[in-house]
């Protein structure tokens, strides 16, 4: 009902104003001249204690205003250190003298002296606010969250990035100190999460929801690709699986005030942040040097000082000064129209939704005041508007809102930040990915540590109280090394020194705790300066990184039970271990559906069947899948990275798994590699363990270019193809005609070499009699359709099969061709194509249910190809039945038997590929009967059943054989 009454009465929409507070642990307990302890000054005194300000004016004019602040953990802990509370009212003294200094400097000038007046009666303000609050400014938050104005919400506890976290344990200790630290601080429990940089990934709403945590913010794409999308989409909070609500980020409101380009802090009249007297006193007046000189760092390094003089005034270099009346006015002019935009959003949506709309608008908190000085202004005035002067929008807190409509849409979350392209890009990429192999080897180190002591036992040289802080003390090490900002600060590139020495500084000293811990030798000395320096986060608990769940020591496979039930399955027979880089759903070419079908295959026949290949996004990393054991490995590379350096990185990742699997009690008693992709992991695995190694060669390089190979990298291939040949004991190939290739070109012995041909499911064959199912509603009942499947590169031969079109259309006018594939020789052939209209459709890449319609629909099917080891497609035509033209060459010419079960045409012969297809379309009896023909030797030679038999017997006589020692040939 309550619904009901503010759907009606109630404000159009709602407006959620959020401000993320966070610094790195930027105290250096030693030394007060670091420049990046500024950081924390500059932002006290122009974000923090403007904003306690503009709360306690607003409180006192009786605005009823709503506000929700995130404070990172590492940020309270600023706050409250008493170190950094003495530094900074000093920083804050040094200011007024400084202010003052300036009145006496700029007497007598009309444009300056007011500002500097303005300055020093603006800094004594903050110094009674500060001291008025006994220095701590988080009691005043805490105050203002009390009466219900402001949410305080939490965040990581070192603001580290989450979804770049190799473990769940690390990511769960993140987060279960920011909350235990919110209540230290706050005497309540957090309701809300601001996940550092709005990273999410999946499983972090299954955390926050076992810490109590109601809601978190989120990228508007994270909404835009959520699944399904949202009834609401980013007007009200999806509620994920897991029962946590997710408000998105609104793109407009943000870009109004974010935009570099056009949002309000470039504004003209506001003031220049670049034009500080730190920076503009002094370069050519020794005297000016000296005035301004102790006002910088002891090192004489020139910083901010606070204290600007001009305003933006234009593009150019030109600047005039600062006018804080224009300036006020603009921030007044700016409030409006933000609250008008904001009113038009809730009118648009408010008809559309079951509730008012919720428009979040979340920036980072010093954005107000240190980068827009304005800023703090900008929103006490847009608070009063909202207060005084309308009522379509309110100002709401996210908790107030869940209050009001509980329920929610459910969908799963899309992965994304707030940086740049909505991805990691930010925090990994070039400048800083190399942090993460020892962050994540340090997670694993703490987990370990924290398992083994999870019950505290005292040594003779350890107590358990040591012990323990040790622990927790190696843990805020690996936290501070975690932090977000210094993989930031490496993308940016400013104090990138700084954020390298911080980064090796926390994981050395993370490094040298655990080694004190393993050797049961803790230095209490060196640990006590550790407490010293690093002091924060007084809540971590080392037990948050122990193992609850013994987990499975590979690591594709979920759990401890699983991989035991793995053991017990797989351990009492012989394995055999494919390796190929593409497997279902993935297809990139044939080889996928060609491993499949032989993998499953034989396990239907009762052997055990192990698939390794690479990851696929929405399939699972490990399954079983019609019988068939596949694991899907994640490989972590550069988005740019090549192919055939990809493949190495696959390698790698093979390599690593199965010596997990192998050292972990996992039988592996045959490779079969499938092609030169695989060929390091298969040769590394066979070496290592003594296994015996088979091949598969699909294809060659020599082959594809019709030995022509020119490039580095097609001698390079035609190489690791060699190599795969020489190692493998047994070399299957798909055709006789792949036989004579691989015997002349690498010179394999002839006994070294089996046929074993590709094979085609026949699960529900059709009866002889039974008519195919009716044509796609594509074609005309007259129109006969000649059908093309597959990679559309060179060797395919698509380019002949149109250059046959006209000759086939002057014999069959109605004739119409239809390619299906995609590859990059596509808008060429289409530009080919085009004087044909009508009579040649490309359809692009088709998934099984497309392409068993389109099979369903065609009158021929042709393979034109000018290089073809063995033409699956053949037989995926033979088996629905259709009268097949091929070209005369490799596997394809030993499948068809010309003129009794399909044509031959001559492989690239314009002349003869367009008499084969007018003849079978002029002659659909004489093709019926091709086709009948066809369908026949495919159940009686090309059966996986019968083809798996074989592969079988011969594994058979290889599981238990030892390869001989490696040769070297001169």
């Amino acid at each position: 009902m309550q619904n009901q009454i503010d759907s009606k009465t109630g404000p159009q929409g709602y407006l959620a104003l959020v401000l993320h507070a966070h610094l790195p642990y930027i105290r250096h307990y030693d030394r007060d001249d670091y420049m990046e302890e500024r950081w924390f000054h500059e932002a006290m005194t122009e974000t923090y204690l403007p904003l306690i300000d503009i709360f306690d004016r607003l409180l006192n004019d009786g605005v009823d205003f709503r506000m929700t602040l995130s404070f990172s953990p590492t940020l309270l802990s600023l706050f409250s250190d008493p170190l950094m509370q003495n530094r900074y009212l000093k920083h804050l003294e040094r200011l007024i003298e400084l202010a003052d200094k300036e009145k006496s400097r700029l007497r007598g000038d009309r444009r300056f002296l007011p500002l500097a007046e303005m300055y020093a009666g603006r800094l004594r303000i903050l110094k009674v606010l500060y001291t008025s609050c006994d220095r701590n400014i988080v009691t005043k938050f805490k105050y203002f969250q009390d009466i219900g104005k402001i949410e305080i919400i939490t965040s990581a506890a070192s603001h580290g990035f989450l979804p770049l976290m190799k473990t769940e344990e690390a990511i769960y200790a993140q987060l279960a100190t920011a909350v235990r630290e919110y209540e230290r601080y706050f005497a309540r429990k957090p309701r809300g999460v601001w996940l550092p940089e709005c990273g999410f990934t999946n499983g972090i709403d299954r955390i926050l929801k076992s810490l109590g945590i109601d809601y978190f913010f989120a990228d508007a794409a994270a909404i835009e690709y959520a699944t399904p999308r949202p009834n609401r989409e980013l007007y009200a909070p999806l509620m994920t699986p897991y029962g946590v609500s997710v408000f998105a980020r609104d793109p407009e409101s943000s870009e109004q005030v974010w935009s570099k380009d056009f949002g309000y802090p470039g504004d003209y009249d506001y003031r220049e942040y670049y034009r500080d007297i730190g920076w503009d006193l002094g370069w050519n007046d020794p005297e000016e040097w000296e005035y301004i000189r102790p006002y910088v760092l002891p090192t004489h390094e020139r910083i901010n000082t606070g204290i600007k003089y001009y305003r933006i005034t234009g593009p150019g270099a030109h600047r005039e000064p600062y006018n804080p009346e224009w300036a006020r006015n603009k921030a007044s002019m700016h409030a409006g129209n933000f609250i008008f935009n904001r009113q038009k959003q809730a009118e648009a949506w408010h008809s559309r939704l079951d509730r008012p709309p919720i428009i979040v608008s979340p920036y980072d908190a010093e954005l107000f005041g240190h980068w827009w000085y304005e800023g703090p202004m900008w929103i006490e005035i847009l608070s009063r508007k909202i207060h005084h002067h309308q009522n379509q929008i309110r100002m709401i807190t996210p908790s107030e809102y869940l209050e009001r409509y509980p329920l929610s849409d459910t969908g799963f979350v899309n992965e994304s930040s707030w940086g740049r392209n909505h991805s990691a890009e930010v925090w990994l990429q070039g400048n800083n990915d190399w942090i993460y192999r020892h962050l994540h080897q340090a997670e694993e180190r703490m987990i370990q540590l924290a398992t083994k002591h999870q019950h505290l036992l005292s040594t003779h040289s350890m107590p358990a109280s040591l012990l323990k802080r040790a622990l927790n003390q190696a843990v805020r090490e690996l936290m501070l090394a975690q932090s977000s900002d210094w993989a930031f600060i490496m993308d940016t590139g400013s104090v990138v020194d700084y954020a390298v020495r911080r980064t090796k500084d926390h994981l050395g000293c993370f490094n040298q705790l655990c080694n004190m811990i393993d050797q049961e030798h803790i230095d209490e000395r060196f640990l006590r300066e550790l407490e010293a320096k690093d002091n924060c986060l007084t809540e971590v608990d080392y037990l948050d990184y122990r193992v609850l769940v013994a987990v499975s020591p590979i690591a594709i496979v979920p759990d401890i039970q699983r991989w035991k039930q793995l053991l017990e399955e797989t351990g009492e027979r012989p394995n055999t271990f494919m390796l190929a880089w593409e497997y279902p759903p993935k297809y990139v070419g044939g080889l996928s559906r060609a491993v499949s079908e032989l993998a499953e295959a034989l396990a239907a026949q009762g052997e055990i069947v192990h698939v390794v290949t690479t990851s696929h996004w929405g399939s699972p990393d490990f399954e079983r899948l019609n019988g068939v054991y596949v694991h899907r490995l994640p490989l972590l590379t550069s988005g740019d990275t090549d192919f055939y350096h990809w493949t190495f990185e696959m390698n790698l990742a093979m390599v690593d798994h199965l010596v997990q699997w192998k050292e972990h009690g996992g039988r592996i008693d045959l490779l079969h590699a499938h092609d030169w992709m695989v060929y390091h992991a298969a040769r590394e695995i066979k070496h290592s363990y003594g296994i015996p190694l088979v091949a598969t060669i699909h294809a060659t390089e020599w082959g594809r270019n019709q030995g022509n190979l020119h490039t580095d990298l097609q001698h390079k291939i035609h190489g690791i193809e060699w190599k795969l040949t020489y190692e493998a004991r047994r070399v299957f190939v798909c055709s006789d005609y792949m036989k004579r290739e691989l015997t002349n070109i690498f010179r394999l012995p002839e006994d070294k070499i089996t046929i074993i041909p590709n094979g085609i499911a026949l699960k529900q064959p059709l009866s002889a009699t039974s008519s195919r199912p009716g044509r796609l509603p594509w074609f005309r009942a007259e129109e006969k359709v000649i059908f093309f499947i597959g990679r559309l590169v060179f060797e395919k031969g698509v380019q002949v099969l149109l250059e046959s079109m006209p000759r086939v259309l002057a014999q069959v006018p109605n004739a119409k061709l239809v390619i299906a594939g995609e590859g990059p020789m596509k808008n060429e052939l289409m530009h080919k194509a085009e004087h044909l209209g009508d009579r040649v459709a490309f359809v692009g890449y088709v998934d099984n249910a497309l392409k068993e319609s389109l099979y369903a629909s065609a009158d021929l099917c042709v393979i034109p190809s000018l290089y073809e080891p063995f033409g699956i497609v053949a037989l995926e035509a033979m088996k629905h039945r259709i009268p097949v033209v091929v070209s005369d060459v490799g596997g394809l010419a030993e499948i068809i038997n010309h003129g009794k079960d399909g044509y031959k045409a001559l492989p690239g012969h314009v002349e003869s590929l367009s008499w084969h297809i007018s003849e079978l379309l002029l002659q659909p009896e004489l093709g019926s009967l091709m086709a009948e023909a066809a369908y026949q030797k495919l159940q009686n030679e090309y059966n996986w059943e019968i083809i798996a038999s074989r592969m079988k017997d011969i594994f058979h006589d290889l599981y238990f054989f030892t390869p001989e020692p490696l040769l070297i040939r001169s």
